[in-house]
């Protein structure tokens, strides 16, 4: 490492050019080339989903299906498509949860299930769970030690 450094230092006689940092980082006796850098996707939903698409996003959403329904069938984010519907001037309906359904989750989730099983069971998004959770003051429990991978 330290002769990379001086390499790169100001102290060094050699000229290094973008092909000569290559082959320094590529280990000798190893023939393999640079991977390609990753193809460039376009984020904007208007310019991956065509007019019609995006019509009947709109219709569909109008008429009643959710969000998170239609994002998965379109294969984009919910978010980025209540951005787009909201761009489309139209009225995003907030997911309501009765007081009962609350009461329900606090219930369930005190009795062992975790916010995704309570997801599931309540056909909600994990945030909107999350809130019923603390608006009823449940003592959320310690997350799971997640697995390191090799």
């Amino acid at each position: 490492m330290a002769g990379i450094i001086d390499l790169l230092s100001n102290n060094s006689d050699l000229a290094l050019t973008p092909d000569g940092l290559r082959k320094l980082a590529i280990p000798q006796g190893t023939r393999e080339a640079p991977s390609e850098p990753a193809e460039f996707q376009i984020h904007r939903l208007s310019a991956r989903l065509s007019g019609e698409q995006i019509d009947d996003v709109v219709r569909r959403y109008e008429a009643g299906e959710s969000a998170r329904t239609l994002a998965t069938e379109h294969g984009v984010a919910p978010s980025a498509l209540i951005r787009l519907l909201r761009e489309r001037n139209v009225v995003v309906r907030r997911q309501v949860i009765t007081p009962n359904q609350e009461e329900m989750m606090a219930r369930d989730y005190e009795a062992g299930m975790t916010v995704a099983e309570l997801k599931e069971k309540h056909s909600i998004s994990h945030g909107a769970v999350l809130r019923a959770l603390h608006r009823l003051e449940v003592e959320m429990r310690a997350k799971a030690p997640r697995k390191k991978s090799v």
